[in-house]
């Protein structure tokens, strides 16, 4: 409880007078400990005479020699009770504990002078006050990354390298044997590849006295540890087994809230925004079926040990009160099992898919859940597709592209609906706001640069600038050439169906990424009315028809429509478009030849239009639409388009046997004849149609057919 006068000068910074100095060491001797709500509080009382001056200086030097979190001094000095505290942490603010003694201060230093109460009331009061106001400290548990990334001893210095550059770490736990043994740090490797020593194992270089913490070490302590021996990240330990990590990183974040690691430049600021709870909102969007599903996923990952979240897109977009019922499930622990265990007790089936760890359920009802165990991702080169391994939430979120895609609803039963949101996406959501997490993001996946251009003009969002001009620098080295001509094509299938896909093209070139997907077109030369009126002839085609409509190859079409053959061809190449797209695009000459035709003869008959457009993909008629220019040629269109859904020839090959016809090739010239003739309302009823067969028979049409 104690310290001599010596170890107290020591740590005094300006002369004490002897007064000062002996009600130091008075307190130092009655200084009480307390463990409240993980703080360390140290109450200490003193008595004097005399008045002293000095208290606050006093209790400061109190607070560095006890090595405390809260310190109170409370001086019973000339019938008053002098109270002074102190305060290192945000958790306990003293001006609210001696407000209710009627003291002043702020947050950190504040002080009170009571009378007429006795030092141990006053003592029970500050405790009794501390219970109710003390918010609780955060732990290790609370911040420490886990799973721990880990290298065996074994692992060679150039191995060891790749692996922290993978990860984004400066240093890294060594282990033997699944027991911890040392740390090796980026700059140990660093110095052993200047000497050549690449392929040397890491236990000769890694560092072996090790500090470590307990998981419900204060993140206070371990600040303390981290500065007082000089290091940057923190094993946490528990029954000898390493269950985490916490990084200088960590604890900046923890403190003041903001990161920016030594070798990572990370692009977003941690969640200011408090906790928040969106049972009321999920209540208010979600249709009462998805919220059941929710809420068993959530009592199911309970029974299994395990957390489940929803996340992403889902999230997004539950905030953005945008309708959205594509749900993915994060879970940490094992999401296959969890998965198995919704279908068994809601019905359908599952589908698993071990290679991503992730499984598709389909509920009897229809209803489509995507549930993945949480899961972290590296890429061994820029613009190759991720390597996928087993994480937890925090670094499952920090996977992914942009900071408003990394929030996750909690679904266990004591925490169903808290917001998680490591990564500030909540902040950027209000603000905004298109953020990449780290200043590789676009290295790593260059197609992530079509998604921000996707979410700025779905949702009238901006890029903010760190995030354009790391854009801008991928494109710039050519990082788009590198991707695949398939996930190229699937990015631009996505643009073109969102809604007004035009003002996503245009950002496209102002950017200069558009170069890279159809460098024939210039989208200054597009017919940019035109493109604006697909979706009205769209929706014109969808109101009539059950047969939907590919957006996105009408859009496709329009664009290519002015290139000429060996273009086209050239494009259906390089991005291998199915056989239904290409078959499409080759219709494109028999549009413009009936649109050329519908502009000297506006009335042509129903048959007419049938020779062109009759086995035409459902796109290559909308695009017709969209080129007719004339009002009558429009209306022709129409009524063809009307009035072959409902014409069937009635008779088939028997009546025509019956008749006398032997079966062969004049069967289909026959059936197709009375197609047109019906088309065009020569004839309309089965009567009228055999009618006409006679006929033909009677003029010889089909002699060399009739028998004999």
């Amino acid at each position: 409880l104690g310290a001599n006068l010596q170890i107290v000068a020591n740590f005094m910074e300006q002369p004490f007078s002897g007064e000062q100095r002996q009600l130091l060491q008075n307190l130092l001797q009655t200084s009480r400990h307390y463990r409240i709500k993980n703080v360390d509080v140290v109450i200490a009382v003193a008595q004097s005479e005399e008045f002293i001056s000095g208290l606050d200086v006093v209790t400061y030097q109190l607070m560095e020699v006890e090595n405390c979190d809260v310190v109170f001094a409370v001086a019973s000095m000339q019938g008053k009770i002098h109270v002074v505290g102190r305060s290192r942490t945000g958790n306990v603010k003293v001006n609210e504990i001696l407000k209710e003694l009627g003291g002043r201060g702020h947050e950190k230093a504040a002080a009170a002078i009571i009378r007429g109460k006795e030092t141990e009331k006053v003592v029970d009061l500050i405790n009794g006050y501390l219970g109710e106001l003390v918010q609780p400290a955060l732990l290790a548990r609370d911040i420490m990354s886990t799973p721990v990334k880990t290298i065996p001893m074994q692992t060679s210095i150039e191995d060891a390298g790749r692996i922290m550059l993978r990860y984004g770490h400066t240093g890294m736990p060594v282990i033997d044997q699944g027991k911890m043994v040392g740390v090796i740090s980026r700059r140990d490797v660093d110095k052993a590849k200047l000497h050549n020593l690449g392929h040397a194992p890491v236990k000769g270089f890694m560092t072996t006295a090790v500090m470590s913490a307990a998981p419900d070490a204060t993140v206070s302590e371990i600040h303390r540890i981290m500065v007082e021996y000089d290091i940057g990240r923190l094993p946490i330990i528990e029954n000898n087994r390493l269950v985490g990590i916490v990084s200088r990183t960590d604890i900046i974040r923890t403190l003041h809230g903001e990161d920016y690691p030594d070798d990572y430049q990370v692009l977003y600021l941690n969640s200011e925004t408090g906790a928040e709870n969106c049972l009321e909102l999920i209540h208010q969007q979600l249709p009462s079926q998805i919220l059941n599903v929710l809420t068993v996923i959530g009592q199911v990952a309970e029974g299994l040990g395990a957390k489940a979240y929803c996340v992403g897109g889902f999230v997004r977009d539950l905030l953005l009160r945008e309708s959205n019922y594509d749900v993915d499930i994060v879970v940490e622990g094992d999401g296959e099992a969890v998965a198995q265990a919704v279908v068994g007790k809601l019905g359908g089936q599952v589908r698993l898919h071990d290679r991503f760890q992730t499984a598709a359920v389909v509920l009897p009802d229809g209803t489509k859940i995507d549930i993945a165990t949480a899961r972290t991702e590296y890429y061994e080169f820029p613009a190759a597709l991720p390597v996928i391994e087993k994480s937890s939430i925090k670094e499952d979120m920090y996977r992914r592209d942009f900071t408003i895609n990394t929030m996750a609803i909690s679904l266990n039963p004591g925490s169903f609906g808290d917001l998680i949101d490591y990564f500030g996406g909540r902040k950027d959501l209000i603000n905004r706001t298109i953020r990449i997490l780290y200043n590789l993001s676009f290295v790593e996946d260059p197609t992530r640069i079509i998604r921000a251009i996707r979410f700025e003009q779905r949702y009238g969002f901006t890029m903010e600038p760190d995030t354009l001009r790391f854009a801008r620098d991928a494109i710039e080295r050519r990082l788009i050439g590198k991707l695949s001509h398939k996930r190229i094509l699937q990015e631009l299938i996505l643009i073109l169906n969102e809604k007004e896909p035009l003002r996503y093209l245009e950002r496209m070139e102002q950017i200069g990424v558009w170069k890279h997907f159809l460098p024939e077109i210039n989208l200054q030369q597009v017919d940019k009315t035109l493109i604006k009126r697909i979706p009205i002839i769209i929706a014109w085609w969808e109101e009539r028809s059950a047969v939907r409509i590919k957006t996105w190859l009408v859009y496709f079409t329009a664009l290519i429509s002015k290139l000429d053959r060996e273009d086209i061809e050239r494009i259906s190449s390089r991005y291998h478009l199915d056989n239904y797209a290409c078959k499409c695009l080759n219709e494109l000459g028999q549009v413009f030849k009936l649109n050329s035709l519908f502009h000297h003869h506006p009335l042509l008959k129903p048959s007419q239009i049938d020779s062109f457009a009759s086995n035409w993909c459902p796109e290559s008629i909308v695009y017709l639409l969209l080129i007719i220019s004339d009002e009558k040629a429009w209306n022709s269109m129409v009524e063809y388009l009307e009035v072959r859904d409902r014409v069937r020839v009635a008779i088939n090959g028997h009546d025509l046997k019956d008749m006398g016809i032997r079966q062969g090739p004049y069967y289909s010239m026959i059936f197709a004849e009375l197609y047109g003739l019906k088309l065009d309302r020569v004839i309309q009823t089965r009567e009228e149609e055999l009618n006409m067969v006679k006929t033909w028979i009677e003029e010889g049409r089909f002699k060399d057919a009739m028998d004999s």
